[in-house]
């Protein structure tokens, strides 16, 4: 009898440990920010099912995320999130080539940043595991299937702990959709220069540190482009807009190092718009554009791609105006047409 009681009192103990860790597991999914953030990535991943005939693809981290989904034509769409690295990106285009799909190009970022060391470890890794399960791959499930499931625990996930270690009071450097609110459209232009110029450089050289210094990125690049290219997919390389100051520590030599990792996987269709805009009124930081940058850069993926991208009536400004900008820049920097 004092055996059958032991076991009893066993089972109640974990049955209610179970539940406390259960409930701790629900509750911290459902008020941090880090699981909001989840939320948010696998929302803008789920919304390509919601496109019937989608052709284009732009991929990549918030330089390519500020181009939001509102403004594009219906057959083009933007999976892109803040803090991406290649190995997410990969495990992305995976899961949507693995769905029915009609995707014929890729718009593949090649900004040098995504090279770096800073990139070697993605805040969005834990919810790229997901696609890299569902879809089987080879690649990117470093420490086993097992250990990747075990990861989407909450109370288990090893990027979430990191997170909480963070100053969350400060939130992520980067948003979804590319970081700040409106209002800094006008809140960067008006700075003084000097100022703007100090926190681009500051910027610029956190981004641009480790290029070239590591296998990892171009391992992923060529993962990138050789799946693509089975389904078909012609890749084309984007390269975007950053001011002046947050480019100087991007050397010729980085450069150099990207350009022949390209060449050698096959990628020449490379659009290099990095210095088209010398006009603080075209950023809302050092390296994203505000809503007349944004507008300006469209218009420049549509007249060297030949395709419509944008949405109808989703230039904000007159596109003279842009063009024009853009494109005497283009001219001055011998901008590949």
């Amino acid at each position: 009898m004092r055996l059958r009681n032991t076991w009893r009192t066993l089972a109640i103990k974990i049955t209610v440990a179970i539940g406390i860790f259960a409930a701790a597991n629900l509750l911290t999914y459902e008020t941090s920010g880090y699981f909001l953030r989840e939320h948010e990535y696998y929302a803008v991943v789920a919304g390509f099912t919601e496109h019937q005939h989608v052709r284009s693809v732009f991929v990549g981290d918030s330089h390519v995320a500020q181009l939001d989904n509102e403004i594009l034509a219906d057959d083009a769409y933007n999976v892109a999130f803040g803090g991406d690295g290649l190995r997410e990106i990969y495990a992305k285009l995976r899961y949507l080539l693995s769905r029915p799909n009609e995707i014929d190009t890729l718009f593949l970022t090649a900004d040098a940043h995504m090279f770096g060391t800073g990139r070697l470890q993605s805040s969005n890794g834990a919810f790229a595991d997901m696609y890299l399960l569902r879809t089987g791959s080879p690649f990117g499930l470093e420490h086993g299937r097992l250990a990747t499931v075990f990861n989407l625990v909450p109370l288990f996930n090893d990027d979430f702990v990191q997170y909480l270690k963070l100053d969350i009071a400060k939130g992520w450097k980067r948003s979804p959709r590319g970081g700040d609110d409106e209002d800094t459209d006008a809140g960067w232009s008006s700075r003084p220069q000097e100022e703007r110029e100090r926190i681009a450089r500051e910027t610029g050289i956190g981004d641009h540190r480790g290029i070239g210094a590591h296998s990892e990125p171009f391992q992923w690049y060529v993962r990138i482009v050789d799946l693509a290219r089975a389904h078909g997919v012609h890749v084309i390389a984007v390269r975007y807009p950053s001011t002046a100051a947050y480019l100087e520590s991007e050397t010729p030599a980085d450069d150099m190092v990207i350009d022949r990792a390209l060449a050698a996987v096959g990628v020449a269709d490379i659009l290099d718009y990095r210095h088209v805009f010398a006009d603080a009124s075209y950023f809302k930081d050092p390296d994203h554009l505000s809503k007349k940058g944004i507008a300006a850069l469209m218009q420049l993926l549509e007249n060297q791609t030949r395709r419509k991208l944008r949405a109808a009536g989703s230039d904000d400004q007159p596109a003279g105006t842009a063009s024009a900008a853009a494109s005497r820049s283009s001219d001055r920097r011998g901008l590949r047409d």
